[in-house]
């Protein structure tokens, strides 16, 4: 559409560039060509000849107006859509666009966001961008660069822009992830305080360190998944806890089950166990389902119990007994105590659920000075009788 301007000299040029997907809108892209007569016309002509070719090539999609807010929330929304993601991380993703991204960047146009303006906005939140003006960890940093990252890569698919300037950008390096399991001592004071104190807990911390599972992964424990009389657990799930939402039921972190082999001793106290709950539900007037949680506080076993109340209660408990550990330590405790007694990575790895044994290897490799002790000594043999005088 070529029109005279109404308000000065010159010719509109308007060419329809389709409906916005969202609102439904038309979309126009106009130009201005100065002059009048039949030069103007000419030219204004060849601009609409330009603005139409680009049009069908897919740019001007009303791109260039579209702020880091409404990629964000875009990619989110697509990013559930194309396959599962865990309730926690999604929790996690909101937290960070809503506190990091959405202040800082939120209103800056997707176009003019570059590799400059993403380092500057790293640096800054390394200096001051956790809670309280506190400096931000570094793999928080990085998830947010990940964010940023997987985000801006859908643009450039849609057309938004035309490269992805965090591939450019630099956020901190990854930190050596600080992995400190208690001593055989301190694991073994807090084992035999909790059975002593609270058998509930001392329970579940024992099958936190002979099966290295996760939290959650002991919280989603069923009866139905414990074979007493073969020894053996099933780790099929978790249950995590997201903030303002009731407990929910998700995969183990691989989406893996695993099938784990307990000692006689573990199996003796899931035992007693199993007759504990049995009674306490007769006393309420009903039964223990056979698919009840292992660890519950309601007569049939019907819910399980809350991740983080297991976690204040070893708190409390490391507190009083002037232990340092996590409760996630007590993962870590097995599988250094595997490794150093000689175990192989794979038998290791499948225990603890890591998705490969390279993951074991990398997180726990300086804990193998038991091996490498025991690998010197081997070879200090095989070369002993080659360093003796008479040897030929």
């Amino acid at each position: 559409m070529i029109r005279q301007r109404k308000d000065r000299d010159g010719l509109q040029v308007q060419v329809y560039a389709g409906r916005d997907p969202l609102t439904g809108r038309k979309r126009w892209v106009s130009r201005q060509v100065p002059g009048k007569g039949r030069a103007a016309m000419k030219q204004a002509r060849q601009v609409e000849a330009e603005l139409l070719a680009q049009v069908a090539a897919g740019q001007h999609r009303g791109s260039k107006t579209k702020t880091v807010a409404e990629l964000i929330e875009r990619w989110l929304e697509w990013r559930l859509s194309v396959r599962p993601i865990s309730p926690t991380t999604v929790a996690a993703y909101r937290g960070y666009i809503d506190r990091s991204i959405l202040p800082s960047l939120g209103r800056l146009q997707v176009g003019r966001l570059d590799a400059a303006a993403l380092d500057t906005f790293y640096a800054r939140l390394r200096r001051h961008g956790g809670k309280d003006g506190r400096p931000l960890a570094a793999s928080s940093v990085r998830q947010i660069h990940a964010i940023l990252s997987g985000a801006l890569t859908r643009a450039v698919v849609w057309g938004w822009i035309s490269h992805n300037p965090a591939r450019l950008a630099s956020p901190p390096s990854r930190e050596q992830a600080d992995t400190q399991p208690p001593a055989v001592e301190d694991a073994a004071r807090l084992l035999r305080t909790a059975a002593a104190e609270d058998p509930e807990l001392g329970l579940f911390l024992r099958l936190a360190v002979v099966l290295g599972a996760r939290r959650g992964e002991l919280c989603a424990l069923r009866w139905s998944e414990v074979d007493l009389d073969q020894g053996e657990i099933l780790i099929a799930g978790a249950v995590v806890r997201v903030p303002r939402e009731a407990l929910l039921a998700k995969p183990t972190k691989t989406h893996a089950k695993r099938r784990v082999a307990v000692g006689a001793g573990t199996v003796e106290l899931l035992r007693a166990r199993r007759v504990a709950q049995a009674k306490d539900a007769l006393a309420f007037g009903t039964t223990l389902a056979a698919d009840a949680y292992v660890f519950s506080h309601v007569p049939d076993g019907s819910k399980p119990i809350d991740p983080d109340g297991i976690t204040h209660r070893f708190r409390r408990l490391t507190r009083r007994l002037g232990v340092r550990a996590r409760l996630h330590d007590l993962r870590h405790f097995m599988v250094t105590q595997l490794v150093a007694g000689g175990v192989d990575w794979r038998t290791v790895s499948g225990r603890a659920g890591h998705a490969d044994g390279h993951m074991t290897l990398a997180t726990y490799a300086h804990f193998q000075q038991a091996q490498d002790r025991q690998a010197a000594e081997f070879m200090e043999s095989l070369l002993a009788p080659a360093a003796r005088p008479d040897a030929r």
